[in-house]
């Protein structure tokens, strides 16, 4: 029964020291709000860099992956290059067939390597629909605060 009375909260002196109490009290809730805001962002950092480490190392296996696939895929383009150059030995010499094969798959990685430079060219990279939309985004307010 002693227990359930010290469980009790105790009244409230009224006293003159009821608004410093007061004071101290919203002194107190703003430094638990300051800490708990702080805990709270600390914890959101961490959890971001749970976050990008988990999927950086997705990426990272996507990229091995990746990677062996088209080194397996290499393989095999270079394999079926052969044949075709053997196949088309059967009709013409053979040295012509491999130079005839030769020349059209290095013609065909020419004209990739030119469509990837012109879409590598810096101002293919330029966010113009982005400044566009800023431009007017500052003439809209300019024409409001004036």
């Amino acid at each position: 029964m002693a227990d359930a009375m010290s469980d009790r909260p105790q009244p409230i002196p009224q006293s003159s020291t009821m608004n410093s109490g007061r004071d101290s009290s919203v002194t107190g809730l703003i430094k638990s709000l300051a800490d708990d805001v702080t805990r709270l962002f600390s914890q959101e950092v961490a959890l971001a860099k749970a976050e990008v480490s988990t999927a950086l190392d997705h990426i990272k296996a996507g990229v091995l992956s990746l990677a062996i696939g088209l080194g397996v895929l290499f393989v095999g383009f270079i394999v079926l290059l052969f044949a075709a150059a053997e196949a088309l030995s059967l009709v013409v010499a053979s040295w012509l067939a491999y130079l005839i094969v030769g020349g059209v798959v290095a013609i065909i990685g020419l004209i990739l390597l030119m469509k990837a430079k012109k879409n590598l060219n810096p101002e293919s990279m330029v966010p113009n629909r982005t400044i566009d939309s800023l431009k007017k985004d500052e003439a809209m307010v300019r024409r409001t605060v004036s």
